[in-house]
């Protein structure tokens, strides 16, 4: 269970700092600035998983494989970028948008429950349900917000 978990982690990871750094390369942010969304997007919601379970320090600072595969995959979407390979018009960036996302809320909703249910403590429905929301959605919020 923990390598199926740990898989969806780092594919949740990529998923949402490609959409992150997609996000910076459309408000024309230089490559600080789409590194930090990309990052905050994928590792954002995995931190309010783990101060909401209880896991102090969160995996993101025990284990920075997360971190890395965020600022790597955020530096190639913008060297991609901006090399021309992109277009920022809506067709191109809705499909990898949504794809990302997609990917991204589906493996971190999962991941979020299955780590849950590992702390072996007796955990409610509700409890659950919640932590698999926050966890999906709460990278995204936070890049929406950062990026205005």
């Amino acid at each position: 269970m923990e390598t199926v978990l740990f898989v969806l982690e780092i594919v949740g990871t990529l998923a949402f700092a490609v959409s992150g750094a997609f996000v910076g390369v459309r408000r024309d942010m230089d490559v600080f600035g789409v590194i930090i969304l990309g990052l905050t997007t994928a590792v954002g919601g995995g931190v309010i998983r783990d101060l909401i379970l209880g896991l102090t320090p969160p995996r993101t600072f025990q284990h920075p494989i997360y971190a890395m595969i965020a600022v790597a995959a955020s530096v190639a979407v913008f060297l991609i970028a901006r090399r021309g390979f992109t277009e920022k018009t809506t067709g191109p960036y809705s499909v990898v948008m949504l794809i990302m996302d997609s990917l991204g809320l589906g493996a971190f909703t999962v991941s979020a429950i299955g780590t849950a249910l590992e702390q072996g403590v007796e955990y409610n429905a509700f409890l659950l349900v919640f932590t698999g929301l926050v966890t999906g959605v709460g990278g995204g919020v936070l890049r929406d917000v950062m990026a205005g």
